[in-house]
């Protein structure tokens, strides 16, 4: 049964692909902005699908980093990192507290900032994530020519930061 549910998955995705084919897109294909989003969904959805049973995604993964990297680190300043309101970043570390990954105290420098800490349930997570991440690391490097890697990371750190000046 399992087998002719994949069989049949297969030919819708196949199905699909041949109208993808058939549709004009214009002049997207040519434009940086709509190749670099292309590319990142990509990302994020292989990315997801590798960590779905450790019950994690994406965004948290970048939380974990940078929690892991800057232990107490203030909601306010890692909300500047992410360029996300106060609010809703907020509910995501209020996610990974309930979780056990992430403890959130009151600043002791400042009583009106929360500081976070990363736990060791935070941390073993953290590590089988990024394991994750970089087979896929690998497998986006596999496609690229020598010295491509650093002058793709070049070139899209460039054109963030024409965007954000």
């Amino acid at each position: 049964m399992q087998h002719v549910k994949r069989l049949a998955n297969r030919k819708r995705r196949l199905e699909s692909a041949e109208k993808i084919q058939t549709i004009n897109f214009g002049p997207l294909p040519q434009y940086l902005g709509y190749q670099i989003r292309q590319a990142q969904a990509a990302v994020f959805r292989d990315l997801m699908a590798s960590i779905a049973d450790l019950k994690a995604t994406p965004g948290e993964y970048g939380l974990l980093t940078i929690l892991d990297g800057n232990p107490g680190i203030s909601q306010v300043d890692l909300a500047a990192v992410y360029k996300l309101d106060k609010s809703t970043l907020s509910l995501a570390v209020g996610r990974l507290v309930k979780r056990g990954l992430v403890q959130r105290m009151r600043s002791r420098e400042d009583e009106r900032y929360y500081a976070l800490w990363l736990l060791r349930p935070g941390r073993l997570l953290l590590q089988r994530v990024r394991e994750r991440a970089e087979v896929q690391e690998r497998t986006m490097d596999a496609v690229l020519h020598r010295g491509e890697r650093r002058h793709l990371l070049d070139m899209l750190q460039r054109i963030s930061r024409a965007l954000e000046s």
